[in-house]
Formats: C-alpha cells, structure tokens, sequence
C-alpha cells in the first residue's frame, strides 16, 4: 500500500496540487522501480478513461513552456544554452495575413539558431548537421504569401496548427519553379537519399494565384527515410497544364501520408526509390499520380474523384512493381496505365498488383502504353496481377482472391490512422516531462534520467495525462517501462538513449524501452520520437512491445526511429571504426514485438549507421537483429524499414495476422565477400528469439552468411505488400567507401529472404530485389532473379506458395 501512496502523491503533483518535493522520494525509487521480477512498474488500471476532451481556441503545443527551464534542450552543441528548438514563426515576424510578403520571415524561422527576428543574429541552420540541432517550427492558422521559394532543413518539423491550418499560399507574381523545397540542397545536392529527418505536417498549400498553364510544384519531397508527410491539403488549379502537387524527385523516403490534392496536371509526380502512399485523396487532377522514375510503390487506401487517369507508370524506365491497394475510383478515367511487358526479353517492368478496388464508372481499370485495355470495367476487384507469380510463372492478368484475417480489417480494409495531433485536448491535459516537481528529468545527454521518468510516465498514466518530452538526450541506465494509459509526443525527434551495464550482456537482453508488461492490454501511442544506444550495448533490446489494445490503435508508433551510431549523441559514431565488427555489437535487437502484443506502426525506419551523419568515422556497426514480431493479435506495418541489421532485418517468427506495407531494407555494407565475419558472427544464434543459424550456408560461403532482408518462420494469416530488399555493397568497411571493389553486380547476395516451416495464409505481393541470387530460398521453387527479372534486378509480383491452409 506505500508503494501506491506514494504513486497518489506523484500523481498530485502532475496534476497541481502538491508542488513540493516528496520527502519519501528516496523510498519511491529504490521500492518501486527497481523491483527484482524485471516487470518495471506494475501500472493498475486508471480510474479515469483518458485525458479531458474539449474545445480549445488554442493547440497545446504552442502553450507548453518553449522559453524556461523545461524547453527542448540540444546538448550537442556551443550555443545549447541560447539555442530554441521551438520557434513560432510569429517571433520572426511573419504576419499570416494574406497581403504581407511572409517568405523571408518563415525562412529565417527554418534557418535561425537564435530566438527573435534580429536580421544580424549570428549563425544559421543552413548546413545543418543531421541531428544535432533539431528545429520544431510553429506555424499559426493564417495565410502566408510566398513569393519565392521556401527551403526546409535537416531535422526539421514544420508543423501547422491542426485547429486552423495554415495557408501556403503563392502570389500571383511568384518567382521560381517549387513553392516549398523539403530537399536540403545545401547538404546532399539534389539526390535527397541522405536528407533525413525532415517532416512537414498540418498544412495547406495554394498555388492558385499562379498562372495554371505555368510548370510549378508545390511541395517538393526529394528526401530519404525518416521524413514525413501528414494532413496536408495542396490546392491547385482544377484547369491546370503545369502545376504539380508533390514531386518526390529522387530519394528513400518510405511514407507519405494522409493527404487531400485537388487539381492540378498532375497530384504525385514519383521518382523516388520506394514509398507507401496511405490515404491520399485526388481530386480534379489530370493524372492522380505519374510515375518518372523509382522501383516500386504502394497506393494504399487512395481516392481517386473526377480524375482523368489514376496512376501513370507507363514512362518510368525500368519501374518495377506497383501495388494498389483498398482504393476507390468515383467519376474517373483509367486507374492505371503501364507498358505491358509481357512480350520483352530481359527485365519485365511495371508489374501490377490491384487489391480490393472499388470503381463507379464506365471507363476500363487498366489500360497499357498503347491504350489498350488489359482490365475492363468492373464495380470492384478482388485481386489482379500482372507478372510474375511464383507458383505459375509470368501472367497478362490474372484474377484472384486473397482471403484476408478478420482482425486485420476495419470495414473491409487493413486498418489505417492518421498520426494523432490531440487538438481536440487542452493544454492542461499535457504534462511536460522536464516541469515536475521533485522528479528532475534533464535530456542533457550525460544524466540518467530514468528513475524520474518512469515515475512520472507511471503518474500521467494513472492520471490519463499526455506525456510532453521537450527535445533532449533522455539517458536511461535501466528499462524506460511505458504503462498502458500512456501518450507520449516528442518535439523534432527527442532522443531516448540506453545506456550503461543493465543493458551489457548479450545472453540476458534486456529491452531499453519496454511498453508494457505481457498480456497487458491499454493504450500506449508514441509519436515525433527517436531510440537508440549512448554506447555498445550488445544486451540492448531497444524497444520491446508487450501491450496490446482492446482496438486496433491503442497502441501505436508515428513517426518514430530506431538508430544505432552515425550521430553526435552516441559513442558508437566514433568507438566503430575498425572492420572487424566483433568489437561492436551494439545492440542485440531494434524492435521485439512480443507474442503478447498487437501494435500499429506507421513510417518507422530502424538504421545501424552505414556512415557517421557528423563527427565520427567509419561505421563498422554490428546490430544483432532489425525487427522481431512474434506477435498473433494484429499487426499493422505502414511504411517501415530497417536496414545494415546482421542476422536479419525482419523476421515474422511464428507471427499471425500481420500487415505490412512496403518494407525497405539493405543489407550491411561490411558483410559479404571480403568480410571479417561470416553471419551469424560475430553474433550467436539465439533459438529462443527465432534465429536464422546459416545453417544451410557452407561455413566459408560469404555471400550466402549475409544478413537476411525478411525472414519467415511459420506463422499464419501474413498479409504483405511491397517488398525493397536492396543489396549495395559487400565488404565495405569504409576504408574504401565506394571502391568499385566492394560495389555490388548482379548476384551479391545469395538469398535476400527466406521462408520456413510451412507458414499459412501467406499472401506476399510486389517482392522486390536488387543483386539477389535467390529472392525467396523457400526448400521449394527457390524462386531466383535471374527467373523473375525487373525493376532494380528482380520482381516477384504474386508470391503465393503458401497461400493454402
């Protein structure tokens, strides 16, 4: 009974009435959190049913304190003391009324290292380091006039406030070629596949004002992973010959999300490696979504109303797989056009895959280059495929059905959710992490923070407070417990780092972040958040799932990493140097989904630095294992990816009812021919975490010890769409970064996925591989590049050898 005393008294204070610090603060700590069983906190069931819903005229997040003690911190550099993390685009004068020119006033917001507008302020974020000088910036409801182009940085969040977005809007006298540039050119050129970190949400952009026959972008993303895009309006022209919505020119992003495009020649102009579209709404557009370049593209849950074709992949070169996915077709042309490769000798392009496909209209689903209908008319689909398919070789159209699990499914499609914004709860229903009393949280990079954070994260939950963590460092030497009732928002990424010997044993993992304990069943969303390791901790795992939630959401991950070393705030940037990756296995797993557990994430990447994003050297990094699930209840993966991971980067162990769409990976660039260790070294196989062992590779067979990119072992009901499985380099340790040496031909890796013990229900679609000897080893057809050739090497669009019961 002391123990929840004391827990009462924690919960007094978040909520205002105790502001003194607890005298019994000592007996807290020692009796609470640090119980024996390894069950960090034993949260109960709160007495309320979540935070206080209201009508606020203001969003919460501009009222947190942003100037005080508890503000976002950056430890990593000079000017960390004076340095705002948070900046409302209003302090640097920017009107929003229509009428002033606002442009430089938003650039200055992005740029600025200091507060305030001052002109002659020194510094500016315009070659920004990656992660060590994060930005949030506030825009207000209110309409913005841009007349010349506007430039995002690295690790960057422009966010707009969801209670009045905001208006982008271009003057009639606009000067330049792309309202808002997501690309930092300044830092990667213009390839954009090392610009991460870089997000834009709660928006509106106009470009009506602009003449619609004049080629113009709104929004262009050329980014890479750990960007986002969400609850963004683009407005345009209805009557339009040259302005574009969003043009992914060129990058690894692997998530866009909840969108409304309206007008238009085109909405979605694509060139970039791989994506998962989620719940984009066209409307009045020419062509919903071309595609320019690229490999392969998931449309999930898309509208497509009174365009005049749908998706365009007929021009895209060597584009391998598309997958449409939960989509509706109202008063349309065309849902897809592409070049029927079904007559061409060597690489088969434009491989389709049409899933539960609503249309109202006359007009054919799928037409070729030519015009040639390859689809007719029909109210709905089921499941079509054009291309490969394993079993049954290469297929012009083929009707299907894919049975899906019931509990995958909200009104006959895979459950979606828009990254929650909590606009509809007031300030006071949010408790920031580092304004407690008596429990002293710092992010400073350096303290151990954990204690004070599981106690309060234990009170706001009994408590149905949002938990508010102000951009830091937050060090936790033992298990950060995150109890159901949980509601976690960071600010531009803040950092969770795990560090110390509690996580330093290899035979005894231990989670760094564990939601929840087995079998518990609450809420617990986390969103705007990074995880990793302050040093080598080969006992890390990084975070661990438990929870399960009584509806599909309850517990669920936006916009949210996992990174091991490349960045200023661990010691891996700089302890891995040497290529023999058996002085550093830095954390046994990523994520462990847990058979207990039923999550929904969405645009998730898990990355071992393949290089030092700032201040390190090489990075010869051996993270044992990418993402485990084990879990049975539901699993929704939407946008994700992982990559450089040693023994796999996914791995469905005896799962059941698991979505996922589109998975990216790579393969460690040190492993391969040349390498110092053969897979699974210098890692162990560990049985009870499901383990490839290699086994079937000869021990000295180097392109066959290679890291898996997906790896299935039984399970049931596996629903998968979307699949990059890239393999770049081989035995790269950076001291020849690039050497042509060590870049990759056609058949580097010898099996870039693998399946095992007869899984059922396994429905796979759009397997993509680049420099894959076998794409699939099954101890069946074994299905191969060379035998199913496109796109970026090989394209499986229907893998269905394990479809039966």
């Amino acid at each position: 009974m002391l123990a929840m005393k004391h827990i009462f008294i924690l919960s007094l204070a978040i909520s205002g009435a105790v502001a003194a610090p607890f005298s019994t603060q000592g007996y807290f700590k020692s009796h609470i959190l640090g119980r024996p069983d390894g069950n960090i906190l034993a949260s109960r069931d709160p007495t309320c049913s979540g935070p206080v819903k209201s009508s606020p005229s203001h969003y919460w997040l501009d009222q947190q304190d942003h100037t005080g003690a508890p503000r976002g911190y950056a430890p990593y550099i000079n000017e960390a003391a004076t340095y705002p993390v948070y900046r409302n685009v209003r302090s640097y004068n920017a009107v929003g009324d229509g009428n002033t020119d606002d442009t430089d006033a938003l650039q200055k917001a992005i740029n600025a290292i200091s507060a305030g507008p001052d002109p002659n302020s020194p510094g500016t974020r315009y070659k920004n380091e990656v992660t060590t000088r994060p930005a949030l910036v506030f825009v207000p409801g209110g309409t913005y006039k841009l007349t010349k182009q506007l430039d995002m940085r690295l690790n960057t969040i422009l966010v707009g406030d969801p209670l009045n977005r905001p208006i982008f809007k271009a003057s009639s006298n606009f000067n330049g070629g792309i309202l808002i540039n997501g690309n930092d050119f300044a830092t990667d050129g213009a390839s954009g596949t090392t610009n991460f970190f870089i997000g834009i949400k709660n928006i509106i952009i106009d470009t009506t004002s602009i003449n619609p026959s004049t080629a113009v972008v709104a929004l262009n993303w050329g980014v890479a992973q750990a960007c986002h895009l969400t609850n963004i309006k683009i407005q345009m022209p209805s009557n339009s010959a040259g302005h574009v919505g969003i043009d992914l020119n060129w990058g690894s992003t692997i998530s866009v999300s909840d969108i409304t495009i309206i007008g238009g020649v085109t909405g979605i102009r694509n060139s970039n490696q791989q994506v998962n579209f989620k719940n984009i709404s066209f409307q009045y557009c020419t062509t919903a979504l071309v595609a320019k370049g690229g490999w392969t593209t998931v449309v999930q849950g898309a509208k497509f109303d009174t365009c005049g074709l749908g998706v365009d992949i007929s021009g895209a070169g060597g584009f391998g797989s598309l997958v449409i996915l939960d989509s509706n077709s109202v008063n349309s042309g065309p849902v897809v056009k592409f070049h029927d490769s079904s007559n061409d000798g060597g690489n088969r392009k434009n491989q389709i895959v049409i899933e539960n496909l609503s249309v109202s209209g006359s007009n054919p689903i799928a037409i070729d280059a030519t015009g040639t209908t390859k689809l007719g008319n029909a109210a709905s689909i089921d499941t079509w495929v054009f291309g490969n398919e394993i079993p049954g070789g290469y297929h012009s159209g083929d009707s299907l059905a894919t049975p899906r699990s019931g509990s995958l499914l909200v009104n006959g499609k895979f459950f979606t959710m828009p990254q929650p914004t909590y606009a509809e709860y007031a300030s006071d229903q949010f408790v920031n992490v580092k304004a407690v009393p008596g429990y002293p949280v710092k992010g400073d990079g350096s303290t151990d923070d954990s204690a004070s954070l599981n106690a309060i994260l234990l009170a706001n939950a009994n408590n149905c407070k949002i938990s508010y963590f102000p951009y830091g460092v937050y060090v936790v030497k033992s298990t950060l417990f995150v109890p159901k009732g949980t509601r976690i928002v960071g600010e531009a990424w803040s950092v969770i780092s795990g560090f110390g010997n509690n996580f330093g044993d290899k035979n005894n993992p231990t989670p760094v972040v564990k939601i929840g304990n087995t079998n518990d069943v609450g809420i617990a969303q986390i969103q705007d958040m990074r995880f990793t390791v302050k040093d080598i901790t080969p006992g890390a795992i990084i975070v661990q799932v438990n929870m399960a939630g009584s509806q599909p959401g309850d517990v669920g991950f936006w916009n949210s990493h996992i990174t091991v070393g490349g960045s200023a705030d661990t010691n891996v940037n700089v302890a891995c140097s040497n290529g023999n990756t058996a002085d550093c296995l830095a954390a046994f797993a990523m994520v462990h989904l847990t058979s207990s557990s039923s999550c929904y994430i969405e645009n998730m990447w898990g990355w071992t630095a393949d290089h030092s994003l700032e201040r390190g050297g090489p990075q010869n990094i051996a993270t044992g294992r990418g993402l485990l699930v084990e879990a049975t209840k539901g699993t929704w993966l939407t946008g994700t990816g992982f990559e450089h991971n040693t023994l796999y980067n996914y791995n469905l162990h005896s799962a059941q009812n698991v979505y996922a769409g589109m998975q990216q990976t790579e393969t460690a660039y040190w492993q391969g021919q040349g390498s110092q260790q053969n897979a699974p070294s210098p890692w162990v196989a560990v049985s009870q975490y499901g383990d490839p062992t290699f086994s079937w590779c000869a021990g000295g067979d180097q392109s066959c010890r290679m890291g898996l990119a997906q790896n299935i072992d039984g399970g049931t009901g596996l629903f998968l769409y979307g699949a990059a499985f890239w393999t770049f380099f081989h035995g790269e340790t950076q001291s020849h970064y690039n050497d042509p040496n060590t870049i990759c031909g056609t058949n580097c890796i010898t099996n870039q996925a693998r399946v095992i013990n007869t899984p059922k229900h396994l429905y796979w679609y759009a397997v993509n591989t680049k420099s894959a000897n076998i794409m699939i080893l099954d101890n069946n057809s074994n299905p191969s590049q060379y035998n199913n050739p496109g796109g970026w090497g090989g394209v499986i669009a229907a893998y269905l050898t394990f479809k039966g019961p």
